[in-house]
């Protein structure tokens, strides 16, 4: 884990910009604070005014329909941002529980950046109907996302750092929309039940296998896995410990020789422990080994 430190280490120090998109959906109406409670398993009756806070959208069954940034614009005005290309399915999905509701949902396209690193921080600030400003779920390396509006001069005010913004997704253990977000994914598995559930609120669709897996300790099949490797790797490959396939790598980037990937690994398999790719041997770390002392 000492390379992964190292590229942690180097944000506290410099500070980059990588490009960004993000699929937008607005909700506004009488009616949007309580209806988007009844659908995301954040408590949105609770936020304030220029707050954000990530959530699941989840289907009937509990496992994911997507999974998004939700900010409270001002009372019963919100903003829903999630990964690009994902917005309409979460419409779709939204439409199917609006039964007389006065609010009203429309999807849009915004552009933006991530400022990544020492500087970051100093960017947070309100969200409005034009902009989103708010810190990224990385809990490692600081960082903003700043979407719509003009981000130009942003963009131009600082370099491009050598890691894409893939690489450093998946070294902060964040889950992308049709990798490891999907309709087959329950959000124990994920990693992010911690920043996006309230178990405290009212009923939402969905809860009972969230509350019912949580008062069982949230002991899932399998879990998402950080693996690293000094060579190549495809999404796809099969990650195998003692010879036994145990999950499949889902998604994969590179930055110098060390590449990463995120795959779900049966529970069996215990975490920090070292397993092969196609005769390469791989680390396998659980989140908890990645971000405690004891794993720097």
């Amino acid at each position: 884990m000492k390379e992964i430190n190292k590229v942690f280490e180097a944000y506290e120090n410099e500070t980059y910009v990588l490009k960004l998109q993000r699929d937008v959906i607005l909700a506004d109406g009488p009616d949007a604070g309580k209806y988007l409670q009844g659908q995301l398993t954040q408590d949105v009756l609770a936020m304030k005014a220029g707050e954000s806070v990530w959530s699941f959208l989840l289907n009937p069954d509990g496992k994911v329909n997507a999974w998004l940034r939700v900010s409270q614009i001002r009372e019963n005005q919100y903003s829903l941002d999630m990964d690009s290309g994902f917005g309409e399915a979460v419409i779709a999905r939204l439409l199917r529980f609006k039964l007389r509701t006065d609010c009203e949902l429309t999807l849009e396209k915004w552009d933006g950046v991530t400022i990544v690193g020492k500087d970051a921080s100093s960017y947070v600030g309100k969200p409005s109907a034009k902009q989103i400003v708010a810190q990224t779920a990385w809990p490692r390396i600081s960082s903003v996302d700043v979407i719509g509006g003009d981000t130009k001069a942003l963009f131009q005010r600082f370099p491009e750092p050598e890691q894409s913004s893939d690489f450093l997704r998946i070294i902060n253990f964040i889950p992308k929309m049709g990798a490891e977000l999907h309709e087959k994914v329950i959000p124990a598995e994920t990693g992010l039940v911690e920043k996006s559930v309230s178990f405290t609120k009212g009923c939402y669709t969905g809860q009972e296998l969230v509350a019912r897996i949580d008062s069982r300790g949230n002991k899932v099949p399998k879990n998402l896995m950080l693996i690293t490797c000094n060579g190549a790797m495809s999404i796809g490959d099969e990650v195998e410990v003692d010879g036994v396939s145990t999950g499949q790598l889902s998604s994969v980037a590179s930055a110098s020789n060390l590449t990463v990937g995120l795959a779900y690994i049966a529970r069996k398999v215990a975490s920090s422990t070292l397993g092969t790719i196609k005769g390469k041997t791989v680390s396998i770390n659980s989140q908890k080994d990645t971000f405690s002392p004891e794993g720097q």
